[in-house]
């Protein structure tokens, strides 16, 4: 890959030798391999194939065409209704793009997340609906859900829906709620019947692989991402993996990497970014890494307890909370320090005059985002000092081509480090596991 591209730097921080992730990666490359193939393949025939989506030029072009149908000057908000994987990737792009104070910015549309069932949440939703929604035009409604059976989302589904049905009659609500699902679900099949908006998740890519399907790129195309950029760092991370040297490979090197400092006993990986806006971003990662790769059996049915558990930390804010513990605690850390190197330079500085210059005089005039540097590369300076070993995924800057490669790049390297491990990275055997219980407790309420 080019310059004008994330890196990983790695040399003389994870303590390995270049001969060891070289053995390592010559293991993958057959897997590799196929996995190219399966991004230039048309279809979706195994679950290797969401790295068909951002080529999908059939299936982008249908997600286009309904955003367009029901975008318009008027549109306020945007309520997703999903959880899990079908939530947590359109979620981490927008709070990237639009952080934090969104909420209390005039800018329109927003995008609203129901992920869960609260009723306090709900109460707010209602709240926005009743007062802000003067018109079916203000608002859409995107189901999201892979089976079609979700307790939590058709609960606030079927509570949201309601509400809009009630204010301006159920034929104007089923014009503005969109349905994202796998094609032939029953929830596919009513929405068929209803007459209602459908958008497919492909049938053999897993809720937690498709942000690049409709789940992600519907909701974040009608508030406004520039979808077409994200799809294409998707494509460009998928186009430059087929370097089969580690260092010229971001995600077959992120993947040895992996692999090697947990044969070390490092369980724990902590995803530390220095950019508060993209914590989503993180637990979207933690929700790839610890679905795919927690698993107890691996292919051939011996029990192998296999995974690292993932964790987010913000910079600076976890500084002062948690590197006590990081630093001085138990060695059983490997760290990712993430972050955009000067992209925010000059935005906002520190006033040369104020009542409280003196008491931090070398702040005075700096601009936010030396501030962070120094206290990133400080906090750099502290790990390798004590050698505790760390990589750094560095962005050129945050906007939605680079996003769009990171996202690819975890993806493509859980996969490699599932291969590596020999297990299942696609499938979730304990989660269905509380679903069924959970259901059955429903029954008898």
């Amino acid at each position: 890959m080019s310059d004008n591209n994330i890196t990983i730097k790695y040399k003389d921080t994870v303590h390995l030798e270049e001969s060891e992730m070289n053995n390592v990666a010559s293991t993958l490359s057959e897997y590799l391999g196929f996995l190219l193939k399966t991004a230039e393949k048309d279809g979706y025939d195994v679950p290797e194939s969401f790295l068909h989506l951002p080529f999908d030029t059939e299936l982008l072009v249908k997600n286009d065409e309904i955003a367009a149908t029901l975008a318009s000057n008027s549109l306020k908000y945007v309520i997703v209704a999903g959880i899990g994987g079908s939530n947590l990737g359109a979620f981490a792009v927008y709070d990237a793009i639009f952080p934090k104070f969104d909420a209390l910015d005039s800018r329109r549309p927003k995008l609203l997340f129901s992920d869960t069932n609260n009723s306090r949440e709900m109460e707010v939703l209602k709240k926005i609906i009743d007062e802000n929604v003067h018109d079916p035009k203000d608002i859409v409604l995107n189901i999201i859900t892979k089976s079609g059976t979700t307790v939590e989302t058709i609960a606030n589904s079927m509570f949201l829906f309601n509400e809009i049905s009630s204010k301006f009659g159920e034929e104007a609500a089923i014009s503005r709620t969109v349905i994202t699902t796998d094609e032939g679900s029953a929830l596919w099949n009513i929405a068929r019947d209803k007459n209602i908006h459908l958008l497919p998740i492909p049938k053999n890519v897993g809720g937690r692989y498709s942000v690049f399907s409709p789940a992600g790129i519907f909701p974040l195309r009608l508030v406004g991402i520039n979808t077409a950029l994200f799809v294409k760092g998707a494509a460009d991370m998928i186009s430059g993996s087929r370097e089969t040297e580690p260092s010229k490979n971001p995600a077959l090197l992120s993947a040895a990497i992996d692999f090697l400092v947990h044969k070390k006993k490092l369980n724990i990986y902590n995803n530390f970014f220095f950019h508060p806006e993209m914590e989503s971003v993180g637990k979207w990662g933690r929700q790839l890494m610890a679905e795919s790769l927690g698993k107890k059996y691996d292919k051939e049915g011996n029990t192998l307890y296999a995974g690292m558990t993932p964790i987010v930390s913000i910079g600076s804010t976890d500084l002062h909370s948690m590197v006590q513990l990081y630093l001085g605690g138990p060695r059983d850390k490997f760290t990712n320090f993430i972050y955009a190197e000067g992209a925010e330079a000059g935005r906002i500085t520190v006033p040369t005059f104020s009542p409280f210059g003196a008491l931090v005089p070398d702040i005075i005039g700096k601009d936010f985002q030396k501030i962070v540097s120094s206290i990133l590369h400080g906090t750099i300076e502290a790990y390798k000092e004590m050698a505790f070993p760390y990589i750094e995924t560095v962005f050129p800057e945050i906007n939605e081509y680079y996003l769009g490669q990171y996202f690819m790049l975890r993806m493509l390297e859980t996969v490699l480090l599932g291969k590596l491990w020999n297990i299942n990275a696609f499938d979730q055997p304990e989660v269905e596991s509380y679903k069924k219980v959970a259901r059955e407790l429903l029954k008898k309420q």
